[in-house]
């Protein structure tokens, strides 16, 4: 009796070797989980929520390493950027619930609020404008010159007592 060939139900040779095939299915697979990764770690990135008073809106906050990094990423698009600390032991402590006032040229109150973090970043018209900042109940003061965006800056820093 003569015997049929067998069928072979392999595929057709392609000219790629069956570890060239799942070399390029690991390099698809982790340029998706690095996509994916990349679209998580910008959800987490987000700014806080703009707020607005009248005609000036601000973010606040800095919470976080997240947070503060994407506030400070931010500040080139605020016309001012003020930062909160306080010193303890010889170190700065980013400190929270800072109430600001901003007042223009005028005297007239622009903004009055409190911070959510260590970060304020706000959208001024260009001028001079004077910023109070309070910190249980001690009031420190600046004159800040807006030309543009990212152009003026202002540190407050409070002295606590030592923990030591």
């Amino acid at each position: 009796m003569k015997q049929e060939p067998t069928r072979s139900l392999a595929r057709p040779h392609t000219g790629r070797s069956q570890a060239h095939f799942h070399r390029s299915l690991m390099v698809t697979a982790l340029a998706g989980a690095v996509l994916w990764a990349a679209s998580l770690s910008g959800a987490h990135a987000a700014l806080p929520e703009t707020q607005k008073q009248g005609n000036v809106e601000y973010v606040t906050g800095g919470i976080g390493l997240d947070e503060s990094q994407s506030l400070k990423a931010a500040e080139k698009s605020y016309p001012l950027s003020l930062l909160f600390a306080r010193k303890l032991d010889g170190k700065n402590d980013y400190t929270a619930d800072v109430k600001v006032v901003i007042t223009d040229a005028k005297g007239a109150t622009i903004l009055n609020a409190t911070s959510g973090g260590p970060y304020m970043l706000v959208k001024l018209p260009e001028g001079e404008y004077k910023v109070s900042a309070t910190l249980d109940g001690n009031e420190q003061t600046r004159q800040v010159s807006v030309k543009g965006n990212g152009s003026a800056h202002a540190g407050f820093e409070w002295s606590a007592k030592s923990t030591k």
